[in-house]
């Protein structure tokens, strides 16, 4: 591996297990202080939360390299569904302990079902960067995850009601250790987080788009699309290393 790309590699795990070490703790300090309750009952959200962040940190230090692409002992199908539940239900905390609401919203029905074939872990990496994301740059109001179908493809969004993004600068937001001139939120952070997502959704071969208005918040669009084999996401014919996801390596 070369020496900057293996620098990424390493500074980008690192961003991610600091994020989620971070969750853990702050879940748990909502135990101990009460915020929820003192019942098992009422604090066994929160204990779901703790253990979701903790297994995601050893699921995070176990995976391969980033930059090596598709971890085929990872690509699995599941249901992004209840994918996105549980993502709902961790964040949740978060978002309540910045003042904020976090929504799931879900369509009645879904044209082809909701399972999706891609690596598990690297996908959660993108969707949890993403949400990160959102709530630190969302100083009041919602946050939205949602899931529907657009066409035949399958859509994740994940919108705020943040500090949003210029149009001159949201070219720059998925460049590795960029930080926005110009916001209204104090921060401390790596400037990863973007970057991590467009890897990942690069590698899987997904569509991600951002839009945004500035004073008003942004959106961030991933579509799974359906293959010819009848399944979302990945197919048949993935290989271990992606050119795509190498493309975005310097973007």
């Amino acid at each position: 591996m070369q020496p900057l790309v293996r620098s990424l590699d390493l500074s980008a795990l690192f961003h991610d297990i600091s994020n989620t070490y971070g969750v853990v703790v702050l879940i748990l300090n909502q135990i101990i202080e009460g915020d929820y309750g003192y019942t098992l009952e009422e604090i066994r959200p929160l204990l779901m939360a703790a253990l979701e962040a903790n297994n995601r940190v050893v699921r995070l230090m176990e995976s391969k390299s980033l930059f090596q692409g598709i971890d085929l002992a990872t690509v699995t199908k599941f249901d992004m569904l209840a994918f996105l539940q549980r993502k709902h239900l961790e964040f949740s905390p978060i978002a309540q302990h910045n003042s904020l609401r976090l929504h799931y919203e879900t369509s009645l029905s879904y044209k082809h079902g909701t399972e999706v074939q891609a690596d598990i872990v690297n996908i959660e990496r993108m969707l949890c960067n993403l949400l990160t994301n959102a709530i630190k740059y969302t100083n009041r109001g919602d946050i939205f995850l949602r899931l529907f179908n657009q066409g035949d493809d399958l859509v994740v969004e994940i919108e705020d009601t943040g500090v949003g993004i210029s149009p001159e600068n949201l070219s720059n937001i998925f460049m590795p250790f960029w930080r926005s001139p110009h916001h209204s939120v104090s921060l401390t952070g790596m400037g990863l987080g973007l970057y991590i997502a467009l890897c990942i959704a690069h590698a899987h071969g997904l569509k991600m788009t951002a839009n945004s208005v500035l004073g008003k918040g942004t959106k961030f669009t991933i579509i799974f699309p359906y293959t010819d084999e009848g399944m979302y996401g990945l197919n048949g014919t993935i290989c271990p290393k992606s050119e795509r996801l190498q493309d975005a390596l310097f973007i």
